[in-house]
């Protein structure tokens, strides 16, 4: 009577030569070293090694040391620059920015200053003050024309006509016109961070602002106490 074949099944003999078998290991500098010092220990002194093949192996143990430093310095470089972003980002707590967006609370008519960034030149330049909570408009200031860059204005806390707003959380919205056409505009606004974290994948440091909103250090454009 034959017995089926099984496919997988291993004799305790190749077991025993597969445990006995050497655990394969990635040759590192000290590995090199053992070899080439093996080498001349065992060299034929009737026929040793040239100088030329000597120098060469040298040489590559030179340059493997040269490239490990290198490597390790690298390393050290890296986590030191982590953590100087994250001591200088951990200096920002407290501070304020100007950011795009940005939700203001207002106690109720306290002036609150703001930032538009223009990227072209326009006709009219339109901002307006907005309720968060019920998107109306509470105010507006009409700019005039303007060229490309930093455009600061002011809102003096008040409404269209006159009163001093009630208090509350307001947005800039800024508009700006060329001829027939109009387009909106980021405008920025002050905001205190108060936190701080970084991003190990985007290798960029992100502040939170009162809003609860989390931004990119390199969005921010201003900063101050």
């Amino acid at each position: 009577m034959s017995l089926p074949s099984i496919e997988g099944i291993k004799t305790i003999d190749q077991l025993r030569n597969e445990q006995s078998r050497p655990a394969e290991q990635e040759l590192d500098r000290n590995a090199f070293l053992r070899l080439f010092t093996t080498q001349l220990q065992n060299q034929n002194p009737l026929d040793p090694m040239k100088n030329e093949a000597f120098v060469a192996q040298l040489a590559q143990f030179s340059s493997l040391e040269a490239t490990t430093a290198m490597s390790a310095s690298l390393e050290n470089f890296v986590s030191n620059q982590q953590e100087e972003r994250i001591l200088r980002g951990a200096s920002l707590l407290g501070k304020q920015v100007f950011a795009p967006d940005v939700t203001m609370y207002q106690s109720g008519g306290l002036p609150l200053d703001g930032v538009v960034q223009l990227e072209q030149s326009v006709d009219n330049l339109k901002l307006y003050v907005v309720n968060a909570a019920n998107d109306q408009i509470v105010n507006q200031l009409d700019l005039g024309p303007q060229i490309p860059g930093e455009v600061a204005f002011g809102w003096n806390g008040g409404d269209g006509n006159g009163n001093a707003a009630p208090e509350g959380n307001y947005i800039f919205r800024a508009v700006g016109f060329i001829g027939d056409e109009n387009f909106e505009l980021p405008a920025m606004a002050q905001a205190k961070i108060t936190g701080v974290s970084w991003d190990e994948a985007l290798g960029e440091i992100f502040v939170e602002i009162e809003d609860g909103r989390t931004i990119a250090l390199s969005e921010i454009s201003h900063i101050s106490d």
